[in-house]
């Protein structure tokens, strides 16, 4: 029987920094979210730049390092967060 994974994996440039997958069962798609922004935050961001994502959209000092963005219209479960490293998620079909 197929069950269906996350992909979770980081990158710097075109070098794989980091892989893990998790089962969807265990990992709603909101939480991917989050997870993909800390390890943006972790891997990627000083103190400063981290308060400067949770700040008012409108505020000159906003900065959108966190903004979670979708792969496509036609690619949903197609996720990816941060410029330089970049973490991206998506789902895959496994068998057991």
């Amino acid at each position: 029987m197929a069950k269906r994974v996350w992909i979770i994996q980081g990158w710097q440039g075109t070098t794989e920094i980091f892989s893990q997958e998790v089962p969807c069962s265990q990992l709603p798609e909101g939480r991917v979210e989050e997870v993909l922004k800390y390890l943006v935050a972790k891997h990627g961001l000083s103190e400063r730049e981290i308060i400067s994502t949770l700040l008012r959209r409108n505020s000159k000092l906003f900065a959108e390092h966190l903004e979670v963005k979708n792969s496509g219209p036609n690619e949903r479960w197609s996720l990816s967060c941060g410029h330089n490293p970049f973490f991206t998620a998506r789902v895959e079909e496994r068998s057991d």
